[in-house]
């Protein structure tokens, strides 16, 4: 879609207020509402915003050596009329969501989305493409009053009571985002007490984030209509299972024609391109894992044995890896599993994308695959099949990334700079709050 046909949608849809939105280095939109009278100035020239703005963290505060202050100027968010989808919650609303331009409206390097353009550009040049589906898990909650969260359900997981006591808004979920675009593979009661997971189908890299992006949005708002708040994070209490972000990947060839991924060999295998993308993925997980799990709570969720990987290594089924390859015949493709909803998902599909590429051009070999569930073996078992552990906290991860050439080249140095500032601020706030466990554990213990 171009900008003209972009205005002329506008008009057709009946809308009167566009919502020009971007995401920072947490992934969260940031957003101004146009009115109808602006809509070509939006859509041609794009909305301004301050940079300061991606320098704050998840608490809204600047580190101490943010380098984006209140004379580092603005840029322009302009839209992408590819990314174009109505609200149905918001009566006569639509949304787009933008690249950061500079304020002469040249590229910014700084920009998410533009660096995960450049890495499906760097596929298509070696000869590839790619498709891909984002899969979140999230609670259904209750505010109990006091400051707390209990469960919307007790139901048990992927029950069908599970199912019908929110049919009303699964229904709703999928209704409204059919209305934007998105079409919903599946929705199911997960593991956790109100737990549920929803899988929007494979598409493009940039219409599969952009697709993500919806699904979050809708969850949120539908729920909260519905009385409930929904939430993405990853580990919410120690106790419940945490939230993933499984991301679903497959190679084709340029025209997106024909699926490259499953050996013409056999029915359970892998081709050559598609075990090499894998053993890219694995030589990068450490990168790879300060780009999908960004915040210290991600790290509550990947222990070993607890159905998050913990390890590195790929399985043929095997949901305790960090890699599976579901299914056989023409359903086989690589599901990588140890992100969650905190990251930047524009960035974390830029690294997932470099380091297959990476492994292609290297002909990574992933290894045989570990077909035992780790959380039930012996330290030695480990050992011997020369499995390795994921960072064991954020700081551990960030370093791997920020020492990664092929994934931080892939984020680029100007979006790494802001990414390792703000998350790096966030775990020293963390590491300084005192937690009711302390208190409890220490407070009269002397």
């Amino acid at each position: 879609m171009g900008t003209e046909e972009l205005l002329e949608r506008l008009e057709r849809d009946g809308v009167e207020h566009l919502w020009v939105t971007y995401h920072d280095y947490s992934g969260v939109a940031g957003a101004k509402s146009v009115p109808k009278e602006r809509f070509r100035s939006a859509v041609e020239d794009g909305i301004v915003f301050a940079r300061a703005n991606l320098n704050f963290d998840a608490t809204d505060h600047q580190p101490p050596d943010a380098h984006l202050l209140a004379d580092s100027g603005d840029f322009l968010a302009v839209p992408d009329p590819d990314s174009y989808a109505l609200l149905p919650h918001y009566p006569r609303t639509a949304r787009v969501h933008t690249w950061m331009r500079l304020e002469d409206g040249s590229p910014w390097e700084a920009c998410p989305r533009t660096r995960l353009l450049t890495a499906i550009e760097d596929l298509r040049d070696a000869g590839f493409s790619a498709r891909a589906a984002l899969e979140p898990e999230f609670y259904l909650l209750v505010p109990d009053g006091s400051g707390g969260y209990g469960p919307a359900n007790r139901a048990r997981m992927y029950t069908q009571t599970g199912l019908a006591l929110v049919d009303g808004l699964v229904r709703e979920i999928v209704e409204t985002l059919g209305e934007m675009g998105v079409a919903v593979s599946q929705f199911d009661k997960e593991y956790g007490v109100g737990q549920y997971e929803i899988t929007a189908r494979h598409a493009p890299p940039m219409k599969a984030v952009d697709d993500y992006l919806s699904l979050r949005q809708v969850v949120r708002d539908a729920a909260r209509e519905a009385g409930y708040v929904a939430t993405f994070m990853p580990k919410v209490y120690a106790e419940w299972p945490g939230n993933s972000l499984h991301v679903h990947l497959s190679l084709w060839d340029p025209s997106g024609g024909r699926d490259l991924t499953p050996s013409e060999a056999d029915d359970t295998s892998l081709s050559d391109v598609g075990r090499w993308f894998m053993g890219g993925l694995l030589e990068h997980a450490a990168a790879l894992t300060g780009l999908g799990s960004p915040t210290p709570n991600g790290y509550k969720r990947l222990q070993p044995g607890s159905w998050a990987p913990g390890n590195v290594y790929w399985g043929r089924g095997n949901r305790s890896g960090m890699i599976r390859v579901p299914g056989t015949g023409r359903r086989r493709h690589i599901e990588h599993r140890s992100g969650d909803n905190t990251c930047q998902p524009f960035l974390f599909l830029t690294g997932l994308l470099a380091a297959g590429l990476d492994g292609i051009r290297n002909e990574t070999d992933p290894g045989p695959p570990f077909e035992k569930d780790i959380g039930h073996v012996t330290p030695e078992e480990i050992r011997e099949a020369g499995i390795t552990d994921l960072p064991r906290s954020l700081p551990e991860a960030l370093d791997a990334l920020e020492g990664d050439r092929v994934v931080a080249g892939a984020v680029g140095e100007e979006a790494l700079k802001h990414f390792l500032l703000i998350k790096r601020h966030e775990q020293a706030q963390y590491d300084l709050h005192v937690h009711p466990w302390e208190r409890d554990a220490y407070l009269e213990s002397n």
